[in-house]
């Protein structure tokens, strides 16, 4: 009994150290849609400077710190190496399935969430942030590149990498879909009720496909294809 007891303090510990070691990405999504508007209005190239350093260097350095000090790599929160051609066929197959699954959810939900629900439109976007000519091509491909590899990483793999290494009593999985859909619609408010619903139901979708799948690749090309949709 005393060695379980000493186990749980173990694994709490370990998670309310992760946890605390990835929240400045998330704190991150939910402070920036506060300045975005009037930074973008203001200094273009001071809002492209930060949303480099937030989407980018700080996801990137946590995701490195976590594996340096707590030993998750890239295959704990599901980017598997594909080593037969059946496994590369199946996630080829089902990169497919999961954009056209998660298109249907999100832009049919987000039409109906605008279309009933009364919002005020938004004056920030960052579809609007993307710049003419050639260096339009480039921004368009790094918002919707670090937004489909970064959010899925923490909203969906590690966040069930925590949950499932947690002693919660509750169902893991719905645990999991709770945590990970609420966040994932929260850090789009700045974009109005109505996507912030249409993005927690895309958040419940892809965690619903995530636990069949175990694996982030689908929607990280689901996620792409979307905000390359959006941002175009």
């Amino acid at each position: 009994m005393r060695q379980s007891l000493h186990m749980n303090d173990v694994y709490s510990n370990y998670i309310t150290r992760v946890s605390l070691v990835i929240a400045p990405f998330f704190l991150f999504g939910l402070i920036n849609g506060v300045y975005n508007g009037a930074l973008a209005t203001a200094s273009p190239w001071l809002f492209w400077l930060l949303d480099v350093l937030g989407w980018l260097v700080l996801p990137s350095t946590i995701l490195y710190y976590i594996y340096r000090y707590y030993g998750i790599g890239i295959r704990d929160y599901g980017l598997t190496k594909l080593t037969t051609p059946y496994q590369r066929r199946e996630i080829f197959n089902w990169s497919f399935l999961a954009t056209f699954i998660l298109s249907i959810y999100y832009f049919a939900f987000g039409w109906l969430a605008w279309e009933f629900i009364a919002a005020p439109t938004t004056s920030f976007s960052y579809g609007g942030m993307v710049p003419e000519g050639d260096a339009r091509y480039v921004a368009i491909f790094y918002l919707a590149i670090t937004a489909a590899v970064f959010e899925e990483i923490f909203f969906r793999g590690l966040i069930w990498r925590l949950v499932y290494s947690s002693a919660t009593p509750y169902n893991k999985a719905v645990v999991y879909i709770a945590i990970s859909s609420i966040l994932f619609g929260l850090v789009h408010w700045e974009n109005g009720i109505p996507e912030v619903l249409a993005a927690m139901i895309f958040g419940i979708v892809a965690c619903i496909l995530y636990l069949r799948l175990r694996n982030l690749l689908p929607l990280i090309f689901a996620h792409f294809v979307i905000d390359m949709v959006n941002f175009w």
